[in-house]
This record gives C-alpha cells, structure tokens and sequence, in this order.
C-alpha cells in the first residue's frame, strides 16, 4: 500500500486512512498551531490598531483550549 507524508504532521499516512488521519484530533490540533504561528508570523506591528479578519481569528484561538476540550 503507498504511503503519503503528511506535511503538518511529519508523519507517513496510509493512502487508504488519508480522510480518517486528516479528520483527526491530533491532526487537526498542529494543523491549527501551524496556521496560528503563520498568521503570527505574517502580522505586522503597524496593524497594531486594525480589526482585521486576522487579527479577530487569533484573537479568537485565545478564547478556546484546544488541547482539551475545544472549549473555553
């Protein structure tokens, strides 16, 4: 069976459980920490003061505790 490399997971995914693995918690987790440290890194400090669509989505990663259970 061929394998796929899961590129936010660093890890090999059968080609048949690609749906499940992506569909996971554990994936879904450093999937977010990913997407959360790109949007930090892309953030300007000269936006300091907008209310962008950005800033209001990691704004709101603080608000939830993904760790446990996905709530506040």
């Amino acid at each position: 069976m061929s394998e796929l490399r899961c590129n936010v997971c660093d890890q090999l995914v059968q080609s048949a459980m690609v749906a499940e693995h992506v569909s996971s918690r554990n994936h879904s987790i450093k999937k977010k920490v990913a997407e959360f440290n790109e949007m930090n890194s892309q953030f300007k400090p000269s936006y300091r003061d907008d209310i962008s669509i950005a800033r209001a989505w990691i704004r709101d990663l603080y608000k939830y505790d993904f760790l446990t259970s996905g709530v506040t």
